[in-house]
């Protein structure tokens, strides 16, 4: 994601140790599970360009849509809420955000369409050319309907860059931000509260198969690719080649295990290291690490091995660290590996 646009992520998405500061009172305290029918307000009647639609606010949202789906306009706004819940105590706890995060969710692409030359003026036919999805804009999201569990895994993961960019006082690195929100796109819908979905990191059957295949192909990238390289560049150089299969989408399957990697592989010996990363990016702490031509790379390109080797051990090596994440995707996708997954279980248990 470019800081406060998050555009690639959505065009592939679906085709395929300093210590930070007491702000105990901008955390959330509602878990995540809570049943949340008496957050949501009553829907008041919105329009977009003569389309009837609905607005919908919870207390860090503000959901506008023209969908007439029964399912989606009684899924949509529990989801948004718990997400936004989601993002703030799965991985590690995170402030909450700084002003309601906005979505716009469209019955029809050529909605979508309409609200996109409007909301992005001459940079619109970028955005355009996405097929799939949508985007996010600073704290706004703009999606189209692509289906009954699609429409969601979108809006969790775009939904994780809207929160960054409402929350974060500083930009993360691009591998963490899109390795967590391809974390946040994993959920099951509650059994007795069909409407309300319940997030597991692991349920993420697309992810898997692409890492799977990827390992099947001999294709993964090294871990030194994935802290350097931005999937734009792997799309640019996929298009210049005529490849059928974009590198982009092992990108951000590899990114996906790394998240997971890093909180359980080596018996969790990483976890301490990238809870305070992911702290420190949100007080802006990760700038203070870096210098010289690290913190230049970082600050024109959101890239650069020291946005993870600064949080590891001392004496860690990147050369180290890929032999141990090669190591673990390969264990994951092993036998059993999918049946895990597709339970929402992480496959090392």
């Amino acid at each position: 994601m470019i800081r406060g646009v998050s555009i690639v992520a959505s065009a592939v998405l679906l085709s395929g140790c300093a210590g930070t500061p007491d702000r105990s009172g901008d955390f959330v305290s509602t878990p995540p599970t809570s049943d949340i029918g008496r957050f949501v307000a009553d829907r008041q009647p919105w329009s977009f360009r003569g389309v009837a639609g609905y607005e919908y606010r919870t207390p860090n949202s503000i959901i506008r849509t023209t969908s007439t789906d029964r399912k989606i306009l009684e899924r949509l706004p529990p989801f948004i809420e718990l997400s936004i819940l989601h993002y703030q105590s799965d991985l590690v706890r995170l402030p909450r955000p700084k002003k309601p995060i906005e979505t716009y969710f469209f019955q029809s692409r050529s909605q979508w369409a309409s609200m996109t030359e409007a909301l992005m003026g001459e940079r619109s036919p970028v955005y355009l050319s996405i097929e799939r999805g949508g985007y996010a804009y600073n704290h706004i999201g703009v999606f189209f309907d692509l289906g009954p569990r699609d429409s969601f895994v979108i809006c969790a993961h775009e939904g994780w860059h809207q929160y960054a960019h409402s929350t974060f006082a500083g930009p993360m690195p691009v591998w963490l931000d899109e390795g967590v929100a391809c974390v946040m796109e994993g959920f099951k819908w509650d059994e007795q509260f069909p409407d309300h979905p319940r997030f597991h990191p692991w349920a993420n059957i697309e992810r898997f198969d692409q890492l799977r295949r990827a390992v099947s192909n001999e294709s993964l990238m090294p871990v030194h690719t994935l802290l350097t390289l931005r999937p734009q560049d792997l799309i640019e150089r996929g298009a210049q080649s005529g490849s059928s299969q974009p590198a982009a989408l092992v990108y951000y399957a590899q990114v996906w295990a790394l998240i997971h990697f890093l909180r359980e592989g080596e018996g969790g010996m990483y976890r301490e290291g990238f809870e305070t990363l992911l702290q420190d990016c949100s007080t802006d702490g990760l700038r203070a690490r870096l210098g010289g031509q690290d913190l230049k790379q970082f600050n024109t390109r959101r890239t650069g091995t020291k946005t993870l080797l600064a949080y590891l051990p001392e004496g860690m090596t990147l050369s180290q660290l890929d032999a141990e994440y090669q190591r673990f995707v390969r264990r994951i996708v092993g036998v059993g590996g999918r049946d895990a997954v597709v339970a929402g279980r992480s496959p090392l248990q």
